[in-house]
């Protein structure tokens, strides 16, 4: 079996319930193709399977607008999971409640915007279902492959390798998103290219502009593995609205961090990060307010932990200044946003961070960059770092940080204490007096192997996520689309001036530790 060389398709088969209003309907209907699909749709509801005859389906576009009943949902599932193949310009748009699609594959084909599934929907379920180098012509086309655009959907079991054009792989659109979840899924060689705006998974919502109210994006992304996804090289993950969870996720030699890009009262927690030593690899970068960063492992990355100085957009400091505009939301007024919002109440505690390359720890990360058009001004304060652990192998700077400057235009400034306690540096040094007193400094002990440190459990591997079916094939050794290296493109030429520039920065990175959080990375995202 192999779903990359589709038998021809069988002959037709009469759907049992052609006519209106026949008894089956409510059970059970084979459609061998899209027009006999389009037929049974409008009739489908509460309850009901169709099943969709293995082979190969060209540019099908599936709208479901009529959909289920909480514990009778309308289910979609191929014949044999894997081998209903969507291609050409296929697409699926969930636009009605209680509807689970199961079981498949959209391979090799593309679609020139919007997504190749969209869920406009709520309770809607997609699983067991995967997207294979479904890439348009030109990399500056723009399009997701999964987008959220309703309310408690989620997104299980699936298998993403190879995006490779503009835009996220997943994202949670700006308003009225909430209470989505991706869990259980393999995203599996997603190329690197230039160009800001293509992560992993993209988390909009209320909080994308600072806001600080009851609501938030409430996304969850859980027991997810990343492999070599790099996408845009800067974010794997970006928290971009509230009250979200990032936790149990595994992520191995992939370019880019976990990033609370913006939003207050996330979560991200019990996390894996193997940086195994790949270029760009980092660990966790994070801004905002209240957010909790507890309890993760990153490993084998450049930099482990950045908390980010925060912007002051109340006032021209300068007539230099050029403040950014706030995210687009109906009905609110345009007005300016943070580069990055202050981080205030954070609490990091229990993370242990083992052989990264460069710091373990900056707090203050961009202080005054790009002074005076940025006002970075904005240091992180009143936040708990608590019970943490940084092992350097090779030794080295563990602990970084800016203090304030004092001058004329900045002394207005003044920051409520963070507290540092219970935390350990094995093997390197601390270079940030205001932390000082929290840190016990040992030595790297004889004989000390790397599996000695402590995880929040076990690193998920390929046979944790992902379709059944997937995992099937790997084993049976007829998988090899995973590890073609097809869809890769050279580095976009409209923004190689962008690598250059991020190249300049990274000469000479480790000579001066104490500007190494300026000089390790651009400011993406």
């Amino acid at each position: 079996m192999t779903i990359f060389r589709p038998s021809t398709l069988i002959a037709f088969l009469a759907v049992c319930h052609a006519a209106a209003g026949h008894p089956c309907l409510a059970r059970e209907a084979v459609v061998e193709n899209p027009a006999q699909l389009m037929a049974v749709l409008p009739r489908a509801g509460a309850g009901d399977t169709i099943i969709l005859k293995k082979g190969l389906w060209r540019d099908v576009r599936i709208v479901i607008s009529r959909g289920g009943l909480d514990g009778r949902p309308l289910t979609i599932r191929a014949e044999t999971p894997g081998e209903t193949l969507l291609g050409g310009e296929s697409g699926l748009l969930i636009d009605a409640p209680y509807v689970t699609i199961d079981g498949l594959a959209f391979f090799q084909g593309s679609i020139g915007k919007g997504a190749v599934i969209e869920f406009r929907s709520h309770h809607g379920i997609v699983q067991n279902t995967a997207i294979l180098d479904y890439n348009p012509a030109s990399f500056e086309s723009e399009c997701y492959w999964v987008l959220f655009n309703g309310h408690h959907n989620l997104l299980d079991r699936c298998y993403f390798k190879g995006k490779n054009n503009r835009g996220p792989l997943v994202g949670n659109a700006r308003e009225g998103s909430r209470h989505n979840t991706v869990s259980r899924c393999y995203f599996k060689n997603v190329p690197y290219n230039i160009g800001n705006g293509r992560e992993i998974i993209r988390v909009w919502g209320y909080g994308q502009n600072d806001e600080l109210g009851s609501d938030g994006g409430f996304f969850t992304i859980e027991n997810n593995l990343f492999d070599h996804a790099d996408g845009e090289g800067g974010e794997i993950i970006s928290l971009k609205s509230n009250r979200n969870i990032v936790r149990r996720n595994t992520v191995i030699a992939t370019r880019g961090c976990v990033n609370i890009r913006r939003g207050s009262f996330n979560t991200v927690e019990e996390n894996i990060i193997l940086g195994q030593g790949a270029e760009g690899a980092h660990g966790l970068r994070m801004s905002g307010q209240s957010n909790v960063v507890a309890r993760n492992f990153v490993s084998g990355c450049d930099y482990g932990i950045m908390i980010t100085s925060g912007e002051y957009i109340d006032a021209f400091l300068t007539p230099e200044f050029r403040p950014h505009a706030a995210e687009e939301v109906s009905g609110q007024a345009n007005g300016r946003t943070a580069t990055y919002p202050q981080v205030k109440n954070l609490t990091l505690a229990e993370n242990v961070l083992v052989g990264n390359s460069q710091s373990d720890l900056e707090v203050g990360s961009y202080y005054l960059d790009d002074w005076p058009r940025s006002q970075m001004v904005l240091l992180p304060e009143d936040s708990v770092i608590i019970d943490n652990r940084f092992v350097r192998p090779e030794k080295g700077t563990s602990v970084v940080g800016a203090t304030p400057k004092r001058d004329p235009l900045l002394d207005k400034f003044t920051f409520k204490p963070n507290r540092y306690s219970g935390n350990v540096v094995v093997g390197g040094k601390i270079k940030f007096d205001p932390a000082g007193s929290g840190f016990k400094v040992e030595p790297l002990p004889s004989g000390w192997r790397p599996e000695q440190e402590k995880m929040p459990g076990n690193p998920l591997s390929p046979g944790d996520v992902g379709p059944a079916w997937v995992i099937a094939l790997r084993k049976a050794g007829k998988f090899p689309v995973e590890d073609s290296t097809d869809c890769n493109r050279p580095l976009n030429e409209i923004t190689k001036k962008e690598a250059k520039e991020a190249k300049k920065q990274t000469e000479g990175k480790n000579s001066n530790p104490e500007k190494q959080g300026k000089k390790a990375r651009s400011k993406k995202g």
